[in-house]
């Protein structure tokens, strides 16, 4: 039944669904998941990640950060980008063999249909074994979120998926 879900999800962030809006009713959508890409530039020595998160869940999970005080995410009231950077960096980490989170930063977001597309980077990231990816996000919210991660680097992919029982995992290239 997780292979179907995680399929099925999978699927949905690939070829989401269209769905009709009207000024009264936005329709919701019936699984949580986000997708994660990491690159490894080697030119820059750094990793670029992209994360694709629902952006009605991304604004209920920073309006909870902000103590219940509502956060938008696009539009002219956008008022996001602090909130979202401290909350990618709570919530997903590279971390070296010594437990040390490696820094993130935060380069901004882009809104694509319900969808937002977060990116950040990790510099000074040449060496990636024995590291752990930790990826706990949106799981302070709902227990059947998970999180896909596709990882890209020098010429090799790997997957990752994390859900409320794998928070964390050893990078193996």
């Amino acid at each position: 039944m997780q292979l179907l879900h995680f399929i099925l999800s999978f699927a949905l962030l690939i070829f989401p669904l269209q769905v009709q809006k009207t000024e009264k009713a936005t329709a919701l959508h019936a699984f949580h998941t986000s997708l994660t890409e990491i690159q490894y530039n080697p030119r820059e020595k750094s990793l670029e990640i992209t994360i694709r998160l629902f952006t009605d869940d991304l604004e209920n999970a920073l309006t909870k950060l902000n103590n219940g005080q509502k956060i938008m995410v696009g539009g002219k009231n956008d008022n996001s980008d602090a909130l979202l950077s401290k909350y990618i960096q709570q919530h997903f980490a590279i971390i070296n063999p010594q437990k040390q989170k490696k820094p993130i930063n935060y380069l901004g977001k882009e809104i694509e249909g319900d969808a937002t597309w977060v990116y950040v980077e990790i510099p000074d990231s040449q060496a990636v074994k024995d590291h752990v990816i930790y990826n706990d996000i949106m799981q302070e919210l709902f227990d059947d979120q998970t999180n896909l991660v596709n990882f890209f680097y020098t010429g090799q992919k790997k997957t990752f998926l994390f859900n409320s029982k794998i928070k964390s995992t050893t990078i193996e290239f």
